[in-house]
């Protein structure tokens, strides 16, 4: 009996959104043959009457549904739909619960929040006709007697086109989440509203990006650091890349380049400016002068000595790395990165005795290389203590500890009880 009420009531729903299609033609077909007429065409007020209708269709199958609420909000708002199914999808590394309605399909995320909706709409891409009709409309009033009224419209279009771009961007549909994007751009651009939207700027150049398309990636990213808006030079290292992907080496360099004096600490610009060095045969410690100078303009600024140390450390220049390291401790004792990259550096040196150690033939040298790499792991442990002492939830730390610990753990009854310690701490993280 419950499959039967189940498919009656799929049928009654369909049926409506049938009727609802047909209604949204007639009035679509009425709006084709008024811009299509002569006089009608001529008037500011058939276009934003098809301007308005486009967005109604947009609009209706949400009615006043947002993303942030909740499926018991949603479900009162539209209590007199019915949910026809009911499963779980997943979209990219993200799982989501999906009502399916006849004409849309809603996301919630594991907490039961709306995420984002697709729309089976009676006509394709609504908000693009309706930002057409609009800019019709604004050619046409010339007296600017409506120019309040749109500007409204299109500051609630440039939402709606956001709405959809972030819906196709959640989806990995980024050509549509591009065009999407370029449509809220579009609305919030145009003269009447005068607004620039650098967060939509930098996700069109992000959509286009991973669209493929270089060429509007490129515009874009310029675009998102010209008005200002480089989250402390993540877009720069993002401009970058993509001018590299486009051949343009040099404009690579150039932006990377600007960025770090900007932001010297950025590690994104850092990394990709040694490896840009290294790949076109260049010396990577030309980096080094920008940190430097930023230090003669902060010198009590430990982080920008912790750069330094990251720097050298990744040309293998371990004595400076230490030495870099020492003086961003001695500036900030408390700093947990200063201190914890100082033990890995230490680690790291004694891990790489061990490995060569293992790869000896000879018994005697292999004994003497371990018992160095033993000496270094010493050195590791009172600094991976203080990094604990500073941070004792971080599960590198501790896992280090462990492991060291567990190496040392014959050379004392201190250094196995050490070594059970972290070992429990370890499983407690």
């Amino acid at each position: 009996m419950k499959k039967i009420i189940v498919i009656v009531c799929c049928m009654v729903a369909v049926q409506l959104t049938a009727q609802d299609n047909a209604a949204w033609l007639s009035k679509i077909a009425k709006s084709d043959a008024d811009i299509r007429d002569e006089k009608k065409s001529a008037l500011v007020k058939t276009w934003i009457a098809r301007a308005e209708l486009f967005s109604d269709i947009w609009s209706q199958p949400v009615k006043f549904v947002m993303p942030g609420m909740s499926q018991i909000q949603v479900k009162t708002l539209l209590a007199s739909e019915k949910i026809i199914e009911s499963s779980q999808e997943t979209v990219g590394n993200a799982q989501y619960d999906v009502n399916v309605y006849a004409d849309k399909k809603l996301y919630y995320n594991e907490s039961g929040v709306l995420i984002f909706w697709q729309v089976a709409y009676p006509v394709e891409k609504p908000l693009f006709t309706a930002l057409e009709a609009y800019e019709k409309a604004i050619a046409l009033d010339t007296k600017g007697a409506s120019t309040k009224k749109i500007k409204t419209a299109l500051e609630n279009l440039k939402n709606n086109f956001k709405t959809d771009a972030l819906a196709a961007y959640t989806l990995q549909k980024y050509p549509d989440a591009l065009r999407y994007f370029e449509g809220s751009l579009a609305s919030s651009g145009n003269p009447i509203v005068g607004q620039t939207d650098s967060l939509i700027t930098y996700y069109a150049g992000l959509t286009a990006r991973l669209s493929n398309d270089n060429p509007k990636a490129l515009t874009y990213f310029a675009k998102t650091i010209s008005i200002g808006y480089d989250q402390q030079g993540d877009i720069q290292a993002a401009y970058a890349e993509t001018q590299q992907i486009a051949g343009d080496t040099l404009g690579a360099i150039s932006t990377l380049t600007g960025g770090l004096e900007k932001y010297p600490t950025n590690q994104q610009i850092i990394i990709a400016l040694i490896n840009l060095y290294l790949k076109r045969g260049e010396d990577p410690g030309k980096i080094l002068p920008y940190i430097e100078t930023a230090q003669q303009n902060d010198p009590k600024n430990p982080e920008l000595y912790r750069v330094e140390g990251g720097i050298h450390e990744q040309l293998n220049n371990y004595v400076n790395a230490e030495i870099a390291y020492k003086k961003a401790i001695a500036l900030d004792a408390d700093n947990f990165w200063s201190v914890y990259s100082l033990a890995v550096l230490y680690f790291n040196k004694a891990a790489k005795l061990h490995n060569e150690a293992n790869l000896e033939n000879d018994y005697k040298k292999a004994e003497e290389m371990s018992k160095e790499a033993d000496a270094q792991f010493e050195v590791a442990l009172p600094v991976f203590e203080r990094a604990y002492q500073i941070n004792s939830k971080e599960k590198a730390v501790v896992e280090s500890l462990r492991n060291i610990y567990f190496r040392l753990r014959e050379q004392s009854p201190e250094k196995l009880e050490k070594y059970e310690f972290y070992k429990e701490k370890y499983t407690e993280l």
